[in-house]
């Protein structure tokens, strides 16, 4: 297998004007007005260095490229952060269903109330780094919002749900699934309760988008980006089941907050962990190689990361599925839900893929971009007309 492998600003809500911000507005009480376009620029203490002859210290320059939403149209298309519009919640923010007053679907993230190891200053200089991130395969950021402790991040709405909903049917998304995207399980039947099941070809685009997304992050992106959370959830899909990469942490990316988020903060999902992690506590690009490996089971294999349900061998899917892959047995554990609606020798070298990304060693590793790549000239070249 080894031989193998080798060889192979324009706003975008209102156009309202800043005089509707003034004072309190809506549900939360907005800060006073800035007297600066960024007042969280960090600047250096004129104590601690600078100009030889004790004059000012040029401020650091920070902008995000993104606008900034007015509390008062958070507050209106949250409904206040209405439980009727919450869609989910994780361990470091609540998400909101929204529109945007301009009729645009989005997704509003209330993050958690700050520490005192996350300052304005942090985060602002987070967000300009987050709001440069521009990609085909990258949910994109639209606006935030600052105001005391409020901080509210707002992105693209992903209008086909999350690859884990589609894979493992969490949620009443896949009943809406337009018929090409179906493939009949084995014996003409749809999936189990008369669930359509995502083919073969919409799965290895989704794994082809999912990679260049996190090539991006990795090796396009100005400063590189560890995204630190890859896994099914964080998968968007939108129209077409064009996948695009999600929940990028800018929190985890402080330096600052390093040691907080490893004191009180897990990085990353249970089940999705490079072995690394649990060792030294570091997540790398390599470690998010190791968690899309992890999304290509879930994709091969239609199984969760972990289920408990299974019979003790077969709960952990790392476990399960590596030596049947390492032997060039893929046709043991692929998704039996797709009968025999699969090209073999694709699904043979997606599972080579996997097995790469899943090396126990970061440095057997290969990159996303040669993931990438390989997906793309490797794997869809043997779909051999299967769809």
């Amino acid at each position: 297998m080894g031989r193998w492998w080798a060889s192979a600003k324009k706003r975008v809500f209102s156009d309202g004007g800043d005089d509707e911000d003034d004072g309190n507005v809506g549900c939360f009480s907005r800060i006073g007005r800035k007297l600066s376009r960024n007042p969280y620029a960090d600047t250096t203490d004129p104590g601690q260095g600078g100009g030889g002859d004790g004059g000012p210290v040029a401020e650091e320059v920070l902008t995000v490229e993104v606008p900034e939403v007015p509390l008062r149209e958070v507050n209106e298309i949250t409904a206040c952060f209405s439980g009727e519009k919450l869609i989910g919640q994780g361990s470091y923010a609540k998400v909101y269903r929204a529109t945007t007053r301009g009729g645009r679907p989005a997704v509003v993230k209330r993050l958690e109330k700050p520490s005192k190891h996350a300052s304005n200053v942090v985060f602002f200089r987070q967000l300009s780094v987050a709001s440069r991130l521009r990609h085909d395969n990258f949910v994109r950021l639209l606006g935030y919002t600052i105001s005391n402790d409020l901080r509210v991040l707002v992105y693209e709405y992903a209008t086909m749900g999350t690859l884990h909903d589609v894979l493992h049917g969490d949620r009443e998304v896949l009943g809406g699934l337009p018929a090409a995207a179906a493939a009949p399980e084995q014996g003409g039947a749809a999936g189990g309760g008369g669930r359509p099941v995502l083919s073969w070809i919409h799965r290895v685009n989704i794994a082809l988008d999912a990679a260049r997304g996190l090539e991006y992050l990795h090796e396009l992106a100005r400063p590189a980006v560890t995204h630190k959370d890859v896994r099914s959830t964080n998968v968007l899909l939108f129209e077409g089941f064009r996948a695009k990469i999600a929940d990028y942490n800018m929190f985890s990316q402080a330096a600052d907050m390093a040691r907080l988020n490893r004191s009180t903060h897990t990085l990353g999902s249970f089940g999705y962990q490079a072995p690394e992690y649990a060792m030294t506590g570091q997540m790398t690009d390599k470690s998010d190689v190791y968690s899309f490996g992890i999304v290509l089971l879930e994709l091969l294999t239609g199984r969760k990361p972990l289920d408990r349900t299974l019979p003790q061998g077969q709960r952990s899917l790392v476990n399960w599925a590596t030596p049947m892959l390492t032997e060039d047995r893929v046709q043991e554990c692929i998704d039996p839900k797709l009968g025999d609606q699969y090209p073999p020798a694709g699904a043979l070298k997606l599972g080579r893929i996997a097995v790469q990304c899943l090396q126990y060693d970061p440095t057997f590793r290969p990159s996303m971009g040669t993931v990438a790549r390989v997906i793309n000239y490797a794997v869809l070249r043997d779909q051999q007309g299967v769809v």
